[in-house]
């Protein structure tokens, strides 16, 4: 066996997606509310037979793979190796597959080399001192602190680029993909200079990326990032989530910051559950990442305008998430490292004393503007009523409405009129835009197919449908094409075993078996009811089918009258009256 199939055979599906989300058991499969959309009602099924999962919701399915590989938006390299450590195999050949995959193995490589010696010159070599000493005496930090974050220093040279490619024998090439230096005329520069060095580091423990911030006031920008990479893209990265990630689970929640010394001051005073978004407000991804952790986020963000329009823009993506939020306001407009080192107790009050985003939302706006003129007034209500508006629950919006009617002095009424002409219709949300309404027809049909497959004896049931449908094939072709291959499989003279028909099927048509397989039919108590049911589907089949014939045949006989095309009109006319018997 390959790597794959060791796994396979070690690993079970339901133990894994119920290490990620809660499963109920629903009769031989188990069920939840997906992962990877809002909705209210289960319709992610999980089969412990099969070794598979499909959403009838989003329509997204597959095996364990492809479930670690949609849930953390990772390859199938790394989704590999991730099962493969949970059930102990050691893989005997490189997990990356695609060469894309072959190219982020490159550069996780190489981005471990280089934080191993950052952190060298950082704490073995005369060229860290000074970058040492300022983080220990101005910084606070201890030589463990810093070795948990791995932090490092790189001089004012090109001794990276001398390091990997003179003694490590990477090629330019490789330097350059991942970030680590820049083209100088012919000759290749490292990017970091005299700078401190953060690791960025992913939620799987990969070294991902990189930030510098300058050691003198001089140095600008003060803080540069690599350039996104195949491996790196800013906007689903978090600081800080690989040491967080044990916090936030215990804790229930994350405190979001700004920057990487407000994760790190944080977790020196034992604060662990908390990420950096590094200056920008959250993205979907982040919130994504966040969300398996904990449904509730806190955030602190410096209290400056940046910081503040920073949070507003966060809160507007985490509404329709299910997500509960807060927001820590540090006393006297300091940023939590600058709290932290300061007043240790002050900065872990005001996280006792957290405020609800909508409070949030309100006092800020009131404190940033004159309540007491129009101009000012009506920046408030600008300001405020776009979130206030998007709560769901009605009960907890009409209580934020009654709020700012007294903050501004004016009536319930006035500002709740305001409220409903500042709606603009939106669009759903993009996992909700890319739920499938399937027709009328398909529902009928994969419900047809499922009971057939999920019986105990395929064969007669398949010969009863067919014989109810009198020569209608299954309008959707996948579903047709599944039903032709079972007669052909069994025309071998075997008995019916799912994981040999899915291997006899075509690739392309065992997305259509793993639905049909899978979907939540009623138990039948007898085959006298199963057949009752299959036969009253394949009738409604039929029927719509026939119909669905009938309805294209009349635009063709119309358009054949058009052309006075008398020997087309023939044709359609007798096809017509054929059908026409088949539904009486």
């Amino acid at each position: 066996m390959d790597d794959i199939d060791k796994v396979k055979q070690k690993i079970d599906i339901v133990d894994v997606i119920g290490s990620y989300i809660q499963l109920k058991k629903a009769g031989r499969n188990f069920k939840s509310n997906c992962p990877f959309h809002n909705e209210k009602s289960a319709s992610f099924v999980v089969s412990p037979e099969r070794q598979i999962w499909h959403c009838f919701g989003c329509q997204k399915g597959g095996d364990v793979f492809t479930f670690v590989q949609e849930y953390e938006n990772i390859d199938f390299g790394e989704a590999l190796k991730e099962l493969a450590l949970r059930v102990g195999i050691k893989l005997s050949a490189p997990a990356a597959r695609t060469e894309r995959e072959k190219k982020q193995e490159s550069i996780y490589s190489l981005n471990h080399l280089t934080s191993q010696f950052y952190n060298y010159l950082l704490l073995s070599h005369p060229a860290g001192k000074k970058a040492l000493d300022y983080l220990i005496n101005e910084r606070k930090m201890s030589i463990p602190l810093i070795k948990t974050f791995n932090l490092g220093f790189a001089p004012n040279n090109d001794a990276l680029v001398k390091y990997l490619i003179g003694k490590k024998k990477y090629t330019e090439d490789e330097v350059l993909n991942a970030g680590l230096g820049f083209r100088r005329g012919r000759y290749v520069s490292d990017f970091f200079r005299d700078r401190i060095i953060f690791p960025i580091i992913d939620a799987r423990g990969n070294v991902i990326a990189f930030s510098g911030r300058g050691l003198t006031p001089e140095t600008q920008p003060k803080y540069v990032n690599t350039r996104e990479t195949p491996v790196y893209v800013k906007g689903d990265t978090l600081y800080g989530i690989n040491l967080a990630r044990d916090g936030i689970k215990k804790e229930g929640k994350v405190i979001i910051v700004e920057g990487e010394f407000d994760v790190i001051t944080s977790h020196r005073e034992g604060i662990t559950n908390i990420v950096a978004v590094k200056g920008t407000a959250l993205t979907e991804n982040q919130i994504k990442l966040l969300k398996r952790f904990a449904n509730k986020f806190v955030f602190c963000f410096d209290t400056d305008k940046a910081g503040t329009e920073a949070q507003r823009r966060s809160i507007q993506l985490i509404e329709h998430e299910g997500i509960t939020a807060t927001v820590i306001i540090p006393p006297q407009g300091k940023d939590p490292d600058e709290l932290l080192n300061e007043n240790p107790a002050s900065f872990k009050k005001a996280m006792k004393d957290d405020i609800n985003v909508y409070d949030f939302i309100i006092d800020s706006a009131i404190s940033e503007s004159d309540k007491t003129t129009a101009e000012g007034m009506k920046s408030i209500l600008n300001r405020t009523l776009p979130y206030i508006t998007a709560i769901e629950n009605e009960v907890i919006k009409e209580h934020y409405l009654k709020k700012l009617a007294e903050k501004l002095d004016v009536s319930l009424d006035s500002v709740t009129r305001q409220a409903q002409k500042s709606v603009r219709p939106e669009s759903k949300r993009v996992a909700e835009d890319a739920v499938k309404q399937s027709s009328r027809e398909e529902k009928f049909e994969i419900y047809l197919l499922s009971l057939i497959l999920q019986s105990e004896r395929p064969k007669e049931y398949l010969v009863e449908a067919r014989t109810v449908l009198d020569g209608i094939p299954l309008s959707t072709p996948s579903y047709e094409k599944v039903l032709k291959h079972l007669e052909q499989y069994e025309q071998k003279g075997v008995n019916f075993d799912a994981q040999d028909f899915s291997s006899f099927l075509p690739s392309e048509l065992r997305m259509a078996f793993d639905t049909a397989s899978i979907a939540p039919i009623s138990e039948f108590t007898n085959d006298a009811k199963l057949k009752s049911e299959i036969d009253k589907i394949a009738r409604q089949v039929k029927q719509i089918g026939v119909k669905s014939k009938l309805k294209k045949l009349s635009s063709m006989i119309q358009e054949a009258e058009k052309e006075k095309n008398s020997e087309k009109l023939d044709e359609y006319e007798r096809e017509f009256d054929k059908f026409s018997k088949l539904l009486n």
